[in-house]
């Protein structure tokens, strides 16, 4: 993207532009970036009703969309009626939710609109990519609504200052999760059980209450827990219900926007010379004081110093960023949905760390502490997820102090109290045993969410998509008539940090996962007389697999099964197409009967992107039989030149590696109809 380019006054909280026509009124703009996100070109015209439109310019580098896996830009603006006045919240006016009358766009990619409502709605919108796929957002001349008319003080002519901010969010999807674990992570949740049993993580199953206490069936903690025989609240953000998180903590660049935007004595309060100052400078006297984002190396473009606008933001006490998420209409997540955010449909693991599921940066990697809303502490029980109003006054139901939080997912920077493996997705802590507020911690962040709008019909929930305990039964007949299965989203890909764009911005990993071309895959099961055969159709833009052996070809593209009977062996096969023609590996299993009797094909067809598995495995071999449980697996890897660069499978518990160990007790289970 090209640099903002300098201009005298890039701090000031606004200017006047001339007006392009006598029906177009241009206010003053402010470009806003979080990372990589502006907010350009913003301009008024006047609208029927006692309402303007306004619109704008939306750019940002690493946006994706795949089924309800997405991210989107959290739009708002600022007004300032009044020269000498303060800045007040825009509110937006809309007949619907998703894509409202008077919303769209002139050109470029082609996005969507999601308006909330209510009182607490209306505030800002959120802007997504309407098609599937992924990379940059550049689109010209956005159009949304402002409701004029509650805007107090406005002049007719609309002639008054406007700024425009965007900050980047991510979708987390409703649905089911695990919180807590089994493990030894501090202070951890898990399911209350009876005297002697072993700790689980506890499912949430819906969006509340939850019961909490020592009882067996309720969420219960192993230290900073919730109160005994009583219950989360229905409305305490649970983490079930569909929410957007921020894909960043705040930012410099965010903070000196907020800090340009509030009255004098409010930014004051809200920036810490010795702290906030050793990365955002503070220029000029009352009134005309302004803030910027630092930096060291020399810049052309702003003339002093390279902006830090998309660094994380150190030196942000509880209260500085409860009020900036209050100002941007946002709230505080609370530490459910932090642990949702993290691990999504995912069971714990030990030492469970690494990207967040769903796609939000640098949740969870070990050198980045948060304050979520605790659900331990009484204070923190009484959030009732309430958003901002624009203003940065929150709510009366936020926690005020660290008194209503935890501290979460910095398992590095805490270790002076705990260790490495005490932390992880599941560790919490008590404000008395970490880092006091306003600590000198640079990697340390204030991150915030929103409650996802009901009437959002394009977002569906996002379900196992085999229920636990759940047996799949595979039709005796044909495959193409049989059990069709379809792997070819997100929540199918591994490694996790390869499934969106963001993942790749700073260019050190390998090319993520972009979609359907990159590589999906549907596969049919049926039973054949003696032979349970397997048809896998994989959709994948490039077909390499440069195996010298039959082990080896795990290395490139290839399908691999994993499946026990009952109580006998692990069998871990492998098919693909090499150099040397179709190839058929056995890992693990017994005896060599398999390998003699098994048929199969690979077909490629490099013009369409297909490759075609086929086998047909004998029952008898396997110890398979009609009416017999058994689990089963399947994976399919993708190389292009990289190696194993990702794969997709049809459950958890397949080891990337076939060397590695499987986890057949993770494996989906399956019977053969009788």
């Amino acid at each position: 993207m090209t640099p903002h380019p300098p201009g005298a006054d890039r701090t000031s909280a606004a200017r006047v532009r001339p007006a392009l026509c006598a029906a177009l009124l241009v206010a003053a703009t402010v470009a806003a970036r979080g990372d990589n996100l502006r907010i350009e070109g913003v301009q008024a015209v006047p609208g029927p009703a006692g309402t303007a439109i306004l619109s704008f310019d939306i750019d940002w580098e690493h946006s994706w969309r795949h089924g309800s896996f997405h991210d989107a830009a959290w739009v708002f603006f600022k007004v300032r009626p009044d020269p000498a006045g303060d800045w007040q919240p825009v509110r937006l006016r809309a007949d619907r939710v998703l894509n409202p009358t008077g919303y769209g766009t002139a050109e470029g990619t082609p996005l969507e609109f999601i308006v909330p409502g209510g009182a607490d709605g209306l505030c800002g919108v959120f802007i997504r990519r309407s098609d599937e796929g992924a990379g940059p957002v550049a689109t010209r001349r956005v159009s949304v609504v402002w409701d004029a008319a509650a805007t107090r003080g406005l002049p007719a002519d609309l002639r008054v200052p406007l700024a425009g901010f965007g900050i980047e969010m991510v979708y987390v999807a409703e649905g089911p999760f695990l919180l807590g674990s089994g493990g030894n992570e501090c202070n951890r949740f898990h399911a209350a059980v009876a005297a002697g049993q072993p700790q689980t993580a506890y499912l949430v199953t819906g969006r509340g209450p939850i019961p909490t206490g020592r009882q067996p069936g309720r969420l219960w903690a192993t230290g900073f827990a919730p109160e005994d025989g009583g219950a989360i609240p229905t409305e305490f953000p649970g983490g079930y219900g569909a929410f957007y998180c921020m894909k960043r903590v705040i930012t410099q660049g965010n903070y000196a926007d907020f800090l340009n935007h509030l009255p004098e004595a409010e930014a004051r309060k809200r920036f810490y010379a010795d702290g906030h100052g050793h990365w955002i400078d503070r220029a000029g006297e009352p009134p005309n004081t302004h803030y910027a984002a630092s930096g060291t190396p020399p810049s052309p473009w702003f003339g002093r110093r390279a902006s830090q606008r998309d660094q994380s933001c150190p030196w942000l006490s509880w209260a500085d960023g409860a009020a900036f998420a209050a100002w941007s209409g946002l709230r505080p997540l609370t530490e459910l949905e932090h642990e949702k955010a993290c691990r999504g449909l995912l069971e714990p693991t030990l030492k469970e760390r690494g990207p967040s599921y769903f796609g939000v940066i640098d949740l969870n990697g070990g050198l980045l502490y948060e304050r979520p809303v605790a659900a331990g502490s009484a204070a923190g029980r009484r959030f009732a997820g309430t958003h901002g109003r624009g203003v940065p006054q929150p709510p009366a139901d936020w926690p005020t102090d660290l008194e209503g939080v935890a501290f979460r997912g910095d398992y590095l920077h805490m270790r002076e109290y705990t260790s490495v493996d005490h932390m992880g997705v599941a560790g919490r802590m008590k404000q008395i045993s970490t880092h006091a507020d306003r600590r000198a911690h640079p990697l340390g962040g204030w991150r915030g969410g929103r409650t996802a709008p009901a009437g959002d019909a394009a977002m569906q929930p996002l379900l196992p998509r085999f229920a636990p305990g759940a047996v799949t039964v595979i039709p005796r007949a044909d495959p193409g008539f049989g059990l069709r299965l379809r792997i070819a989203g997100p929540a199918d890909l591994f490694p996790v940090r390869n499934r969106f764009q963001s993942f790749d911005y700073r260019g050190t990993l390998e090319q993520p996962w972009t979609g359907a071309p990159d590589l999906d895959a549907t596969i049919e099961l049926g039973v054949d007389g003696s032979v349970l055969r397997l048809v896998a159709e994989v959709r994948d833009d490039r077909h390499v697999n440069a195996a010298q052996s039959g082990e080896g070809i795990a290395a490139g593209d290839c399908l691999q099964i994993g499946l026990r009977t009952g109580q006998g062996p692990t069998w871990r096969l492998g098919l693909a197409r090499t150099a040397a023609g179709t190839v058929f590996h056995q890992w693990n299993g017994v005896g060599d009967d398999l390998l003699r009797g098994v048929e199969c094909s690979v077909d490629r067809n490099d013009a369409r992107g297909l490759t075609r598995y086929t086998a047909a495995l004998p029952l008898a071999v396997l110890g398979l039989a009609p009416g017999v449980d058994f689990a089963l697996n399947l994976q399919v890897v993708d190389d292009d030149d990289a190696g194993q660069r990702h794969t997709l499978r049809l459950a958890e518990g397949i080891a990337t590696d076939p060397a590695g160990s499987d986890a057949p007790e993770r494996f989906p289970r399956f019977r053969i109809d009788r």
